[in-house]
C-alpha cells in the first residue's frame, strides 16, 4: 500500500463532503415527512375538538407513517456514524462484509435517483482483512457510481469473492459497452493506497484488494 497524500487528502474531502451532503438531504427528507404526518394528526385532533368523530383508522395509519420515517431517520444516523468512525485509523483490521454494505448504504440515494436498486448477494459475514478503511469505501462507492449509469435491468449486484491469495469485490447487472471504470488520478490513488486493480471481466467488473492479511472470524 503506497500514500499519495496530494490526491489522497483532496479526495478524501471531497468524498466526506459528498456523504455528509447526501446524508443531511436524507435526514431532511424524513423530517419533512414526519412534520408532514404530525400536521395531518393535528388537524384530525382538531376536527375531534370540534366534535367531529375521531378517525381512529386514519390515526393509526399516520402513526404508522411516523414511526416508518423515524426508524429511517435512525439508519440514516447510524449510516453517518459508521462512516465517520472510518478515519479512526488509517489502516486496521476490517470487516469486509460491513464495508460493503455501508459503501452500498451510503449510495442508495443515487441509486434511487437512476432508478437502481443495490443487492449484496454474498452472505459470508465473516471475512477480515487489513486494510485503508475510508479509503476502502471510497473506492467502492467510486465503482457503484461507475456502474450506475451502465446498469441494464434496474438492479446492480455486488458479490464478496474470497481467493486463497486475496479477495475480490464483483459488480454486475451493467452493460460493459456503457461502463466507464473509474480513472484519473484520483482513482489511481485509492487503488494504490488500498495495493488494489479495478477491471472488467466479461460482464462483472473485479475490485481486486492485495491483502496483508485475510481470515475467516
Amino acid at each position: 500500500m503506497t500514500e499519495n497524500w496530494d490526491e489522497l487528502g483532496p479526495a478524501g474531502l471531497t468524498f466526506y463532503g459528498g456523504v455528509c451532503a447526501s446524508i443531511s438531504h436524507e435526514l431532511k427528507n424524513s423530517l419533512a415527512l414526519i412534520n408532514e404526518n404530525a400536521g395531518l394528526m393535528n388537524d384530525l385532533l382538531l376536527r375531534a375538538g370540534q366534535g367531529h368523530a375521531l378517525d381512529h383508522e386514519k390515526m393509526a395509519l399516520i402513526a404508522e407513517r411516523i414511526a416508518k420515517h423515524v426508524a429511517k431517520a435512525n439508519m440514516t444516523i447510524a449510516n453517518l456514524n459508521r462512516f465517520g468512525h472510518l478515519i479512526d485509523e488509517p489502516v486496521r483490521l476490517v470487516n469486509l462484509h460491513e464495508s460493503v454494505t455501508l459503501a452500498l448504504n451510503l449510495s442508495q440515494r443515487l441509486a434511487s435517483q437512476q432508478r437502481v436498486e443495490l443487492v449484496l448477494e454474498s452472505q459470508d459475514e465473516g471475512l477480515v482483512l487489513t486494510s485503508r478503511p475510508f479509503e476502502l469505501v471510497n473506492a467502492l462507492g467510486l465503482c457503484i457510481k461507475a456502474a450506475l449509469p451502465a446498469v441494464k435491468q434496474g438492479m446492480l449486484s455486488l458479490r464478496i469473492a474470497p481467493m486463497d491469495d486475496g479477495v475480490e469485490i464483483h459488480f454486475s447487472g451493467f452493460d460493459p459497452g456503457a461502463l466507464e471504470l473509474p480513472s484519473g488520478s484520483v482513482a489511481g490513488a485509492l487503488l494504490d493506497a488500498l495495493a488494489a486493480t479495478c477491471e472488467v471481466r466479461s460482464e462483472t467488473l473485479c475490485l481486486t484488494l492485495g491483502l496483508r492479511q485475510a481470515s475467516q472470524v
